[in-house]
């Protein structure tokens, strides 16, 4: 049996599986759960299509599933046959190890070891806190480099929901930019929001089938309120600090969730950068480390 670790404050509880990528499944508050889970999450469900998954060393897809880093060529396992790449790094498919728990929250880490499995440039890991307050889930990720710099994206994809029918759920998104994609990869220039994609001001999704790179957040010094989802009954806030500057937007075929997901970087980041471009591309020098910080508020 794949053990569970369950935290909680008053009436808010999550679930959370160390052996599917520290991956927080489900997050219930006064009763409904607004982390959502596809059908076949047990035993087998694919890690990256059920509650929160962790995207790191790097998130969304890397083009060709190769880089060339340092004068190495790294070959990445191809993910995504249908576009040749390699999709969310190594984290959410991996077991992690816990380090502490309490009644409200729980620790575990990551370590990259690199191999012939896990090709990757430099050494460290990633270590996450999920915290519970009343109404809020709270996620501290430390990444460390070990005794090499290391090169990395982060992302987070939570699936979120909330109560009553999809076509009343309405989005907000702050992004007035995106990354204008070929074949899911950035084309390379940053663009203003389509009408499609402007999510600024809250609006249902319609028809709409969202897997977009969205930038461009308003400036911010601290961690800020970025993206919502709402109902009738219900308002779901999604809060970064500001190492997080890109959110995808992303609606499963089932349309029964909307993935709000805060990323350090775009899609293709190591290739963006290496083109010239500002793309939040990171090198963690040996023996360091960085924090980042984002939360889910439910009213």
């Amino acid at each position: 049996m794949t053990e569970i670790l369950e935290i909680g404050h008053g009436s808010t509880t999550a679930r959370i599986l160390p052996e599917r990528g520290f991956n927080c499944f489900s997050l219930v508050i006064d009763g409904f759960d607004y982390m959502h889970q596809a059908p076949d999450l047990f035993p087998d469900g694919s890690p990256t299509r059920s509650g929160c998954p962790i995207l790191f060393p790097w998130p969304n897809r890397i083009a060709g599933a190769r880089f060339t880093w340092d004068g190495s060529e790294y070959h990445l396992p191809v993910t995504e046959p249908a576009t040749g790449s390699s999709l969310h790094g190594y984290a959410c498919h991996s077991p992690w190890q816990v380090v502490s728990t309490g009644p409200d929250h729980a620790t575990a880490q990551f370590v990259l070891e690199a191999d012939s499995q896990h090709p990757w440039p430099g050494t460290g890991g990633l270590r996450v806190t999920y915290r519970v307050e009343s109404g809020a889930l709270i996620v501290t990720s430390e990444v460390f480099a070990g005794t090499e710099d290391l090169p990395f994206g982060l992302g987070f994809h939570p699936y979120l929901r909330v109560p009553g029918p999809f076509d009343q759920w309405h989005l907000q998104c702050d992004a007035a930019q995106s990354w204008p994609l070929s074949q899911m990869i950035p084309t390379g220039q940053v663009a203003p929001v389509d009408p499609r994609l402007d999510f600024r001001t809250a609006r249902t999704l319609g028809d709409e089938h969202l897997d977009d790179v969205l930038t461009g957040l308003p400036p911010a010094t601290e961690l800020s309120r970025r993206a919502s989802l709402a109902s009738p009954s219900t308002l779901l806030t999604i809060s970064s600090d500001p190492a997080f500057r890109e959110y995808v937007l992303f609606t499963p075929t089932s349309r029964d969730a909307v993935a709000v997901e805060p990323y350090t970087c775009p899609t293709d980041a190591v290739h963006l950068e290496q083109r010239g471009m500002d793309a939040g591309w990171r090198v963690l020098p040996a023996g360091h480390a960085q924090t980042f910080t984002w939360r889910l508020d439910v009213s």
